[in-house]
């Protein structure tokens, strides 16, 4: 196998990988942004609860123990978000770094095969050139002597 052909097959195997990490990491992202609405939406209830609570002037004991309960609950699930959501702000930010990586790594691939081809070329055009200086010797060597190519 060439080192042109193996080049060719890392480039696409990097950029593949780089592929399923951006599949990966806009989930991640998606999934953090979930858990962040879920937390706005129980921050929202809570402060409804709490505003509700507060225009109430019923005061029953059996009441009062049940909301308590009510609000320590949405306290609860809103702790219990709020870690989620840090967890997956942290999931989703590993999958960033995890697709600028891969990212890296198909730009190095491309670099090296970009620098190749063109070193290919200047190798050819090298070729070339001395190709054609070597066809210019010979016709001048195959040139009657004192027959000027002037005219």
């Amino acid at each position: 196998m060439s080192k042109t052909r193996a080049l060719q097959m890392l480039s696409e195997q990097a950029r593949r990988a780089r592929d399923d990490a951006a599949a990966a990491a806009a989930g991640a992202h998606r999934n953090a942004e979930r858990a962040q609405q879920t937390l706005d939406m129980l921050s929202n209830y809570l402060g409804e609860h709490l505003r509700r609570g507060s225009t109430t002037t019923a005061f029953d004991p059996a009441l009062l123990r049940v909301r308590d309960r009510f609000t320590s609950k949405l306290d609860a699930a809103i702790g219990e978000q709020s870690l989620e959501r840090d967890r997956l702000e942290q999931a989703a930010e590993a999958q960033r770094e995890a697709l600028i990586a891969r990212q890296q790594r198909l730009l190095a691939f491309e670099t090296l095969s970009a620098r190749r081809a063109a070193a290919q070329r200047t190798a050819q055009h090298r070729a070339d050139q001395r190709l054609t200086d070597e066809l210019a010797a010979q016709a001048s060597r195959r040139a009657p002597k004192g027959v000027s190519n002037d005219s």
